[in-house]
Order: structure tokens, then C-alpha cells, then sequence
């Protein structure tokens, strides 16, 4: 959870470095006519970038998270925490909704590859245990945006994610080995800013907190155990609108 806090801290410091880099801009409007009511919506120019539609883009960033293990022998044999590092790039794929003047809304799918581990390491009574998130990683999210001004958007988003985790622990014996390989659904939660450069092109910064599902099993010495990971990541990327 600290680590969760801290990660959204610093999101929100670049967000804040973002909007105060951001030079205002005067948004021409015009009234449309759409039924009941008159809703303001902002007018299209040559140069403007439209929040609407579909889009494409890539990313690359640096990745941080826990792994905990624990191991029930003799009430409680062991439990031990690695800490996790590496990197993460992906692409991206998307949908902006203008919704009005301000807000935008979308969803957004990211399809990637990570290396957030650590290599094997000595943990409670000799156990050897090393644990690495990736390679493939993903997400399936909605986002929730407010317009800074013409360019500039700050955004939450939160979804659905999934990884391939490996964890293997090695005990004294053969009969207490741990080992879980395989793709694991989770959570995520992020805040971002995505700025525009042209018509066509917008650049981001963004925060995103992975939240991966606990697996449990049993040793060849019917002990049981568990593992659970989470990851945070800090990426940059760009986006292209159709």
C-alpha cells in the first residue's frame, strides 16, 4: 500500500509539471443543437486535436513491485518478501470519447512485455527463491479525463489486467519445493497526463499500479503455500489518432 501511495504521488507531481508548463489557450466554442437543450461543444479547426475517436501508440518505462511468499510447516514454516525491478514496454490501442467541452472519456487495451524480477535469493531456512513478472503482461481499462485546456489532458484509469509470473522456491528437501508458472488476472489502477502535439499526435506520462491474483498450491510434501505480486510501473509513450 505504501508503495501504491508513493506511485500515485509522483503521478500526480508530474501531472501537476505538466499543467504548469502548459501554455493557455483560448477554446472557441459553438452551440449545437442536440435536441433538448443546447450543449457547448468545442469548434474544429485545421490544428486542433479532437479528443475523439480511435487511436493507436507505444510505450516504455520502468517497473517496481513486491512478491511474498509463504510457506505453512509446522503452523508456519516461512514467509519472505523480494523486492522486484526491471523494465516494461507495450502498445497501446484506444477509444477518446469527447463527452463535453472538458471531459473525455475512453477505453484502452495494452498488450506488452516486462521484466520485473529478481534472481534467486536465500529467504527463510534456505529456501532458494527468485520471482519474475513477465514476459507478457496486459491491461483492459476505461479512462476518465478532464481537459487542462485544448492540449493538455490529466486522467485516471482503472481495469482489468493480467501477467505471466513465475515463482520458484527451492527447499532443503525436494519435498518442500514451491513453484507456480503461469498467467495471472489482477487489477489495475493508474493516473496520467497525455499532452498534444499536433493534430494527429499526442505524447503521455503515466502511472500504473498492477495488482496480480494470490495462487496457491501444495508441495510434493502436502505443505501449503502461496504467492502474490504487484507491480508498479512509470511509462512514457505516444499515441497516434485516426
Amino acid at each position: 500500500m505504501k508503495k501504491f501511495v508513493s506511485g500515485v504521488a509522483v503521478a500526480a507531481a508530474v501531472c501537476v509539471g505538466f499543467a504548469a508548463g502548459a501554455r493557455a489557450e483560448n477554446v472557441n466554442r459553438i452551440l449545437k443543437d442536440s435536441g433538448p437543450g443546447m450543449q457547448i461543444v468545442p469548434a474544429s479547426g485545421p490544428g486542433d486535436f479532437a479528443w475523439q475517436g480511435m487511436y493507436i501508440g507505444a510505450s516504455v518505462g520502468g517497473g517496481w513491485g513486491t512478491s511474498t511468499q509463504h510457506y505453512d510447516r509446522a503452523g508456519d514454516h516461512g514467509a519472505a518478501d523480494l523486492d522486484l525491478s526491471g523494465g516494461a514496454i507495450a502498445v497501446t490501442g484506444g477509444y477518446n470519447w469527447r463527452m463535453t467541452d472538458r471531459i473525455v472519456g475512453g477505453i484502452e487495451a495494452d498488450l506488452g512485455v516486462m521484466n520485473v524480477s529478481k534472481g534467486t535469493t536465500t529467504v527463510f531456512d534456505g529456501h532458494e527463491w527468485s520471482s519474475d513478472v513477465g514476459p507478457f503482461w496486459g491491461t483492459l481499462r476505461g479512462r476518465a479525463g478532464y481537459l487542462v485546456n485544448d492540449r493538455l489532458l490529466a486522467y485516471a484509469t482503472a481495469g482489468l489486467a493480467f501477467s505471466q509470473v513465475d515463482d520458484t522456491s527451492i527447499g532443503n528437501t525436494a519435498g518442500e519445493t514451491a513453484k507456480e508458472s503461469g498467467l495471472r488476472p489482477g487489477l489495475a489502477l493508474g493516473l496520467g497526463v497525455e499532452y498534444a502535439m499536433s493534430q494527429t499526435w499526442s505524447l503521455k506520462a503515466e502511472y500504473l499500479y498492477l495488482n496480480l491474483a494470490e495462487v496457491n498450491g501444495q508441495s510434493d510434501n502436502d505443505e501449503d503455500y502461496s504467492f502474490d505480486s504487484s507491480v508498479s510501473i512509470i511509462r512514457i509513450g505516444a499515441n497516434m489518432q485516426f
